[in-house]
């Protein structure tokens, strides 16, 4: 096999690997969760989850800085109840913590002055995917991880598919 041949192998590789690393760069992770990408988080039937949103008592959403915050300061504090599922993260930086049907939790709520709204919705089990509808981020609580999505699963394809055609051209 000639040099040239390896010489583009080689520059292809590196090529893959490179377009895996910026198209996840913009990613938003958050320790102890998977983000599944845009979209609303759905279940393995395809179900939204119910919901629990902060808000500003008026009935908007609380504003949150990042995702980060988020998950770590306002959703995983429902992290040792088992009906919890994760959080989305929207683009007008409100937060909503999911959970399995008919399991959101109490909160203290004045009728007349709601700090929180949620929604009833046929989401149960673990996160399996997004929706990819514009709007919001979807990220899974970690205990409920038992697949490699979101920014570390687009980058382990393009390794891999990297790896085999390099394979295939020697």
């Amino acid at each position: 096999m000639s040099l040239g041949k390896h010489a583009i192998s080689y520059w292809l590789g590196i090529f893959l690997v490179l377009i895996a690393i910026q198209t996840t760069a913009g990613d938003d992770s958050v320790d102890g969760y998977t983000n599944f990408g845009r979209g609303s988080c759905q279940d393995q039937r395809g179900k939204q989850y119910s919901y629990l949103q902060r808000t500003n008592g008026e009935g908007t959403g609380v504003s949150f800085p990042s995702a980060e915050t988020c998950g770590r300061q306002e959703c995983e504090r429902f992290g040792n109840l088992e009906a919890y599922r994760g959080f989305e993260y929207s683009v007008a930086k409100r937060c909503t913590c999911l959970f399995d049907i008919d399991e959101i939790p109490a909160v203290p709520n004045d009728a007349n002055n709601p700090m929180y709204v949620s929604k009833m919705d046929n989401g149960n089990g673990a996160v399996t995917g997004a929706s990819g509808t514009p709007g919001a981020y979807c990220y899974q609580f970690g205990r409920n991880s038992g697949v490699m999505t979101g920014s570390m699963g687009g980058l382990f394809s393009a390794t891999l598919l990297a790896s085999a055609t390099m394979f295939m051209m020697f």
